[in-house]
């Protein structure tokens, strides 16, 4: 079976030309040739058509191989080149091969040439192969596969090249940092198929918003970065160019699209931070339009927020603080205090645990001003982790003193420590690997942690009911306070919120909801502890409403441990708190 073959022969002379394909015929070749003589030629049938192979003579009139393999070079192409004299010096072989020559044959041995060329095209091939890998790898390296922008990876190059360049040129550039609207309900409501259509389609619109010159980039999931170069010296004019192509951005995207049948309307948040040469940063860069972004967001979204100064300086303050809460940890920096609970005589019955944190410089930091940064980023585990232990050896610690041995710990649980799946084993290995009694141990949930999955919920309050534990419901009153969820729930307590508390003596509504709550506990068969008892008054009416069990500054402000323990021991029984209710 015969293989086309083109192929740009160097040769002056006719008669050769014609063995040549005569040659190339008997090895299964059918080719076609095209016959060149000079360099003019040469450049023009290089220039014009795609060749298999180029075929030279080695000394042609004004022209010789060495000419015609540097001009090949010149231009970069991958093709064979293969010399065919009927003289050739050993020395000029040598050099045609390190020039770039294939091969070389010998007119009076043509039987070589058609092996010649197969060899050589097996090895094009090769080579065209591998660079195609080799270019394949590298987009996939610097470009995302979905929308082909490139990724974060060549924004970060190219981004350092453009503060280089403004630090030139004076110029301001932007990074447009944008997220879209409610992405992900349609992934949950249409599936990641129309998801990914839309993301192609805010691809095109970027594009098409943006000069030819400036970068749109995706970052991951529906996150891309539009970045601004050469806008203007002054930065207010910057910002004006800035936030216009920001908002045809919006305006476009609100355009409904088609997600095949599917009609859809799109919106997006935009963060805006400019740069000014090497004044800037590039990774913080990233950070203040990230958070720009969460401002539009936080105002409603379908919207554009610049970075403000003042924002960095809360961003720099909210790192510092997290990289502290870590140390926290691990330098053993956080303290509990315990703040007691007592009955109608001030007979205490226990304590809830409160974190502290003593910080090396701030000094005592409340849980007020950690613990919600501790949430967000996922380090409440740990800390929680901590209190139940810490708890279960003060525990232990106090069983062999007469005054505390009876009172009981209580301590709050995140949401994150509840919906593990384990969370159950966790509690139960701690107490058993510290060895005390479960009983002593009071868990304090909050209605909204048992709400987000009421089932899962009931299982395990069951399991650890089982085991002995105790549980409170915390902070009654300020979640969904559902009758219907309270009665399922196998709570040991109720704690009534200090909001609660705190008016029930001048609004005759609270007070009712704290005698309805109390009165409900009761029939529910549970104890009810009222916090936040601050004044003999609040006491007072408290008594009155049949409530048995208190807490509040009224007894006594948290204290350690220790100072408990003095406390208790250096108090007559029966009067066993620092203030005791009259």
């Amino acid at each position: 079976m015969t293989k086309p073959l083109s192929v740009l022969l160097i040769e002056d002379s006719e008669d050769d030309a014609l063995l040549l394909e005569r040659e190339l015929r008997l090895g299964g070749y059918l080719p076609t040739l095209h016959r060149v003589d000079s360099a003019t030629q040469l450049d023009t049938a290089l220039k014009t058509t795609d060749w298999d192979v180029i075929i030279t003579d080695h000394n042609l009139p004004g022209f010789s191989s060495e000419s015609a393999l540097r001009m090949v070079h010149e231009t970069e192409l991958d093709i064979p080149i293969i010399i065919v004299s009927g003289s050739i010096g050993e020395e000029a072989a040598v050099r045609a091969m390190k020039a770039g020559a294939s091969d070389y044959i010998m007119k009076n041995n043509m039987a070589r040439l058609s092996p010649a060329i197969e060899r050589e095209l097996r090895d094009a091939e090769v080579r065209r192969r591998q660079r195609e890998s080799e270019q394949t790898i590298r987009h996939l390296a610097f470009y995302d596969p979905l929308t082909q922008l490139p990724n974060r990876r060549l924004l970060m190059d190219r981004l350092e090249h453009a503060l280089l360049s403004s630090a030139r040129s004076k110029n301001y550039g932007a990074l447009l940092y944008l997220d879209m609207d409610h992405f992900k309900n349609l992934n949950d409501t249409k599936g990641h198929h129309y998801g990914d259509i839309l993301l192609g389609q805010v691809a095109t619109h970027l594009k098409s918003c943006v000069r030819e010159e400036d970068t749109v980039a995706r970052l991951g999931g529906d996150e891309f970065v539009v970045m601004l170069e050469n806008l203007d010296r002054n930065a207010d004019h910057a910002a004006i160019q800035a936030k216009a192509i920001g908002d045809k951005i919006v305006s476009t995207l609100n355009q409904p699209c088609w997600l095949k049948n599917y009609e859809h309307y799109a919106s997006c948040s935009i963060g805006v931070a400019l740069f000014h040469g090497d004044k800037s940063n590039l990774d913080h860069l990233l950070t203040q339009a990230d958070t720009s972004m969460y401002e539009a967001k936080k105002a409603g979204r379908n919207t554009l927020r610049f970075f403000d100064p003042a924002m960095q300086k809360a961003l720099e303050e909210r790192v510092d603080m997290e990289n502290a809460l870590r140390q926290a940890i691990t330098k053993q920096q956080f303290q509990l205090f315990y703040q007691i609970q007592v009955d109608t005589q001030g007979y205490p019955l226990g304590v809830e645990a409160l974190i502290r944190w003593r910080h090396p410089s701030k000094g005592m930091i409340p849980p007020s001003d950690f613990i919600p940064l501790a949430e967000e980023t996922n380090l409440i585990e740990m800390i929680g982790q901590w209190v139940l232990e810490t708890a279960c050896l003060q525990i232990k610690a106090w069983a062999d003193c007469s005054f505390c041995q009876h009172l009981t710990i209580a301590i709050n649980v995140s949401a994150q420590q509840f919906k593990l799946n384990n969370f159950v084993e966790i509690v139960q290995k701690t107490v058993e690997r510290i060895g005390i009694d479960p009983a002593k141990l009071k868990l304090e949930l909050t209605e909204s942690m048992v709400l987000i999955n009421v089932e899962d919920a009931i299982t395990k309050m069951k399991q650890l009911r089982a085991l002995g534990f105790y549980l409170s419901l915390d902070d009654f009153g300020t979640g969904y306070s559902s009758l219907s969820y309270l009665k399922q729930l196998p709570f040991n307590q109720i704690k009534i919120d200090r909001s609660f508390i705190v008016s029930a003596t001048f609004d005759s509504i609270d007070a009712f909801l704290v005698h309805v709550v109390i009165s409900m506990g009761q029939k529910f068969g549970m104890d009810v502890v009222a916090e936040g008892v601050e004044t003999q008054e609040q006491f007072e009416l408290l008594e009155i409403l049949d409530c048995k069990a208190f807490q509040g500054y009224l007894f006594g402000k948290p204290m350690s441990g220790g100072d408990l323990e003095n406390l208790l021991v250096n108090t007559p029984k029966s009067s066993a708190t620092a203030t005791h209710p009259a």
